[in-house]
């Protein structure tokens, strides 16, 4: 089974092709041009160093959000577009999911966390062992309220990952010097398209796949404009 995967949630882009657990070519860009730019360049350079065609391909993996709320569009837009004219199935993955990949069989709690500003996070935590288990729902929470759940784990150690993790070990170790966190190898540290397409083949052959347009994006909170919105209504109201 090939897997495309597509991973667009933060600054940087990758996109990634795999074969029965295997990672077949990777390509990963992060200079600052918009995934709009990007993107479509990523996967034919993927795909041509793998030697495949589009038409070769058993499913699209994409990473569906939380992230930026530009960057999850355009890589929805993108798997759509790819997977519609050559009825190819699709499937939607957890960024969160994502970045905890790298550490499935470390023996820890990885808490997966992003950078949602205003002093919040993108999170959710796995227990890796063996394998990977999901031990919480993604949400969008303050520093203060994962340094809570966090505290409650005492059985593993807990390993921050994702482009959250530099600045909540600084926040957390700084008011909460009780907890008990570390901070994932920069290695690792970050969202790959090749972890997308690996969750990406788990989840098809479970079933999970769905019709391209049954994509959506998961954005977890309302975007600024919205949030703005929201606040001149209810001042207006």
């Amino acid at each position: 089974m090939k897997v495309l995967g597509i991973e667009t949630s933060a600054l940087s882009a990758s996109a990634a092709l795999t074969e029965n657990g295997k990672v077949l070519s990777e390509a990963y860009i992060n200079i600052g041009l918009t995934h709009s730019q990007t993107l479509m360049g990523l996967i034919d350079d993927c795909l041509k160093s793998a030697g495949t065609a589009i038409s070769d391909i058993d499913a699209i993996a994409v990473a569906s959000g939380p992230g930026s709320f530009t960057g999850i569009r355009i890589g929805i837009a993108t798997a759509k577009g790819l997977a519609e004219p050559n009825n190819i199935p699709c499937v939607s993955v957890s960024t969160l999911n994502a970045i905890a990949y790298p550490l499935s069989t470390s023996n820890c709690i990885a808490c997966a966390v992003m950078d949602a500003r205003c002093n919040q996070v993108y999170t959710a935590d796995f227990l890796c062992k063996d394998d990977i288990e999901r031990l919480c729902k993604d949400s969008a929470i303050s520093l203060d309220e994962l340094q809570k759940r966090l505290a409650s784990y005492s059985d593993y150690p807990v390993i921050l990952i994702g482009d959250g993790a530099e600045v909540s070990y600084k926040y957390l170790s700084e008011k909460y010097p009780e907890l008990n966190v570390r901070i994932a190898n920069s290695g690792i540290r970050y969202q790959r398209a090749s972890s997308v397409a690996l969750i990406g083949e788990e989840l098809v052959k479970s079933g999970k796949s769905i019709d391209a347009g049954e994509l959506v994006p998961v954005y977890l909170r309302l975007s600024q404009a919205e949030r703005e919105l929201k606040r001149k209504t209810a001042l207006q109201g």
